[in-house]
């Protein structure tokens, strides 16, 4: 069996392993342009049984919806096939940079078989170019012109082959794009100096043929290279996003790892509040899921042992012990591929304009070059020239300029700022994020450092305990769950090894344990002891005090016992970060789920009035907030519980160190810096939206000058390549500002 049969038949397996869910995040080999993931993306959609496709160029996959009943993905691969490119399971970011490393190798070797065949193409046609009346009207220079369309062979041939097939195939699915403009240019270049040949003229043009072939392979290294660029410092930033596991060593003992590391069989520990990281089945422990993420349901699944538990869930109650059954990239949630999917799928309003305008001038550009042929011959001009003036069309209306004019802005941008820790997941993210008004924060991890520290114990009535030994319960009740507060009380306390009869329960706003020594513990908000039975009357938090507190209340035995008072910290770049994003114009508030007196103490220090703070918002408060507010609305966040909001939001930002929940739900993630970033994200989205839309205006503008002069002959092909090439390089040029600016 070859190694190609081989690959294939891999390429299948993984396929049919995929048959199950319905969803998927494919890989696409052999994409050329936008108009080839265009064409490809038609013909997925036509597949009896697919309800919705979508396909990226710039990361070579399709997201694909079907019904399992109707159709198989071996189907579906032999479709996609059919237009020369290879449907397989999705790709990791290694696997995907080794692709596009061998698509520039190859496209490196073409371009240079362009270069050097097509400039002696193009030396030859210019000596007949100049000396018109001499050499090219005698026999010297039809010899000439023989050789200049012999030395264009290899171009055409090796180079030139596969833009001629992506054109028909484009062409063939309904979708022509730009390498069916090309091909149709060289296609009648060549014809044409064929004919003349035969006929004894050496007017040929296989230079312009070549010229055609040789800069849109060029357009194609210099695209490919960039995207290659972008995929390293997206890879490289994601590398710092939370993706790891507590394995359970022989004696029991928990290691934090990489998820990657750890095997089918093994044994992980995951915490309450903590991101499911691996498929498996619970051994040990009870609890409640949170499987929004996989599934939409807003309510929490009971769990326990022998359950199956997957990755993406987040552990609201206890902790688990789970032997993990998919390791990573075998999870469900890689197979669905729901945050690569959601990254590489969206298209914001100014690309899917792009898209429109790019496949309205191929169907316009064939027309106009069909009734100039016409009109021509109709008119009196001889054939010769009616064929050059139809051929121009076709050149000039190559829609290089408009395909790229947004994605090399985007690009551009995107690099400059990963390569300053902010991540933009996908081209509307950036999109949306220029054309917003109002921004909401989170408090706690956001604003502030988020490392929480027991300031004072004020103890209640006439307890008996002292202070030490309510920290110690405190701790004890907060030991297996993963939260600010809770670990400021796990530092700041020793939990008691004995005495403990059952596992700690978590709920919304507070934690309870029952304890033999000292009788049930409760620790969280006032309104938490109440719900659960407890009198409970907290004072105000004193607003004069430099450091900012929160209260944490603590009744044991159904009294009312303590407040622990913690006290975080400003960050130092948020009084500056937030004066400049209010000094352009956008109105900042505090979405938190803290006490009032600690909000506004920070919402005071910011500079924000009283209005702009919201506090004591449960999760579903948070996305209540900003659903109703008008307008484009971002939501910056760290927390689990901030992962409503942030997907509710017009833009959804992560800040450094965010619960993994929080990550999935965002489109921008900031992996470096503080709140600084949050604002060099916006200027940067506002920076590179202006130069998306002056590429499209540029390239709207070009095409449409230059189909009316080249209708009326007034551009030759020659004019017409220098011309085409001229578009795209003007709007590389224009985004590549972007990439010089920081």
């Amino acid at each position: 069996m070859t190694k190609r049969r081989r690959d294939r038949e891999e390429a299948a397996e993984a396929l049919d392993a995929l048959e199950g869910d319905g969803q998927a995040l494919l890989s696409i080999d052999g994409l050329w342009c936008p108009s080839c993931a265009a064409a490809t993306e038609q013909v997925i959609q036509r597949t009896p049984g697919v309800t919705e496709a979508g396909v990226s160029f710039a990361t070579s996959t399709a997201v694909v919806r079907w019904d399992p009943r109707q159709l198989r993905l071996r189907e579906l691969a032999r479709r996609v096939a059919r237009l020369g490119y290879r449907l397989g399971p999705p790709l990791s970011a290694a696997e995907t940079l080794a692709r596009i490393d061998r698509h520039v190798e190859r496209l490196g070797i073409r371009l240079a078989i362009a270069a050097f065949f097509g400039m002696w193409t193009l030396v030859l046609s210019l000596v007949l170019y100049i000396d018109s009346g001499g050499v090219a009207a005698s026999a010297t220079g039809w010899w000439i012109a023989c050789v200049a369309g012999a030395l264009a062979v290899p171009v055409l041939l090796f180079v030139g082959l596969p833009i001629l097939l992506a054109g028909w195939r484009t062409l063939r699915t309904g979708v022509p794009g730009m390498d069916t403009l090309i091909g149709l240019g060289v296609t009648a270049a060549v014809g044409l100096s064929v004919w003349q040949l035969s006929q004894g003229s050496s007017h040929v043009y296989f230079d312009t043929a070549t010229m055609l072939v040789g800069l849109l392979t060029l357009g194609r290294f210099i695209e490919t290279r960039t995207l290659r660029h972008a995929t390293q410092a997206i890879d490289a930033l994601k590398d710092t996003l939370p993706e790891t596991a507590q394995r359970l060593d022989a004696a029991g003992q928990s290691v934090s790892v990489a998820a990657e590391t750890v095997a089918s069989g093994e044994r992980i520990r995951v915490a309450a509040g903590q991101r499911v990281p691996l498929d498996g089945i619970v051994l040990e422990g009870a609890s409640r899921l949170d499987r929004s993420v996989l599934t939409g349901e807003s309510l929490p699944a009971p769990v326990a042992s022998g359950d199956y538990v997957e990755a993406g869930c987040v552990n609201l109650a206890s902790a688990l012990t789970l032997v993990v059954d998919k390791p990573v990239g075998g999870r469900r949630i890689d197979r669905i591929g729901a945050r690569i999917a959601e990254a590489a799928g969206a298209k914001g309003d100014t690309q899917r304009l792009a898209d429109r305008v790019a496949r309205f001038i191929v169907p316009v550009a064939l027309g106009l070059a069909t009734m100039t042929l016409l009109g021509s011959l109709a008119v009196g001009f001889p054939l010769e020239e009616a064929l050059l003036r139809a051929v121009s069309v076709l050149v000039i209306a190559c829609p290089c300029a408009v395909g790229i004019a947004v994605p090399v802005a985007y690009v551009a941008a995107a690099s400059q700022a990963a390569r300053r820790g902010i991540l933009f997941r996908h081209p509307a993210a950036l999109e949306s994020m220029a054309g917003i008004h109002a921004l909401m924060f989170d408090k706690t991890g956001t604003l502030t450092e988020g490392q929480l520290a027991v300031d004072e114990v004020h103890l209640r009535g006439e307890t008996s305990l002292t202070s030490d030994e309510v920290l110690a319960l405190a701790a004890q009740a907060e030991q297996d769950v993963e939260h600010v507060i809770a670990r400021a009380l796990q530092t700041a306390g020793v939990p008691s090894p004995s005495g403990q009869a059952s596992a700690p329960q978590r709920f919304e706003r507070g934690v309870r344990l029952d304890a033999s020594e000292h009788g049930t513990v409760l620790v969280g908000s006032a309104d938490f002891l109440e719900s659960q039975g407890v009198t409970c009357k907290s004072e105000a938090a004193d607003e004069a005090a430099p450091a900012i507190r929160v209260g944490v209340e603590v009744a044991v035995a159904g009294f009312w016992v303590a407040t622990l008072w913690l006290k975080d910290r400003l960050r130092d770049d948020a009084v500056e970060a937030v004066a400049r994003l209010r000094r352009g114009g956008i109105e900042c508030a505090i979405v938190s789920g803290d006490a009032a007196p600690p909000s506004l103490a920070v919402a005071r220090q910011l500079g924000l009035p009283d209005s702009r703070v919201y506090a004591n918002c449960s999760p579903e408060g948070k996305a209540a907030i900003v659903r109703a507010t008008r307008g484009g609305v971002a939501f910056v966040g760290d927390g689990i519980n901030d992962g409503p909001a942030l997907a509710e939001a017009t833009v959804g930002i992560a800040v450094r160190e965010a619960a993994g929940p929080a990550m999935t739900a965002a489109s921008v993630a900031i992996a470096e810096g503080g709140v600084t970033r949050v604002a060099d994200a916006v200027d940067a989205a506002r920076r590179a939206y202006g130069v998306m839309r002056q590429n499209l205006v540029f390239a709207v503008i070009y095409n449409a000058v230059g189909l009316s002069l080249a209708a009326f002959g007034m551009i030759p092909p020659v004019v017409a390549v220098i011309a085409m090439a001229a578009s795209s390089l003007t709007v590389t040029a224009n985004a590549s500002r972007l990439a010089g600016e920081g």
